[in-house]
């Protein structure tokens, strides 16, 4: 993979305008429509990283990685979270949308879900990246690091 960013920000809101506007300068050269995508997508992946992960003296900071492959994009955070449920519930959010083949349905369902009992956090944000950006959304939680990798086609 070729990388276009690899950085790492403090979990706190604010951090997140530095790799959105890093997103958008790398990729200026590319279509309005994959550059818009890939900033949506990024501010998305960093905002779940700061709201369940957490912050621990071992690893202060969230991975942020942008690359090239294969004539895709690749967009990666990894982050620690201690809190197992979350985790969890993230990987079930993703699930259906990487096996589903229009993306509008799960959105649909979760939808539905929320208006029954809006119990869990929305996670809707991770619906935004596989229906509007475009993305196919995979995630891995291995000893309590998550790792959520977004992939786009960069033409076609």
């Amino acid at each position: 993979m070729q990388p276009l960013l690899n950085t790492s920000i403090r979990p706190v809101w604010s951090s997140i305008r530095a790799p959105r506007a890093s997103v958008r300068e790398v990729l200026a050269q590319y279509p309005s429509a994959l550059v818009d995508a890939a900033a949506m997508t990024a501010c998305e992946l960093l905002e779940n990283a700061i709201k369940y992960g957490d912050e621990v003296p071992a690893a202060p900071t969230i991975l942020f990685r942008l690359g090239l492959a294969g004539g895709r994009l690749d967009i990666v955070t990894v982050n620690d979270c201690t809190d197992h449920s979350s985790a969890s519930r993230l990987l079930r959010r993703i699930q259906p949308l990487r096996d589903a083949p229009n993306k509008m349905d799960p959105y649909i369902e979760r939808l539905q879900e929320m208006l029954h009992g809006p119990s869990e956090s929305a996670n809707l944000g991770l619906y935004r990246i596989a229906l509007e950006g475009g993305f196919s959304l995979d995630a891995t939680y291995t000893d309590e690091v998550v790792t959520v990798t977004a992939i786009r086609r960069i033409y076609g």
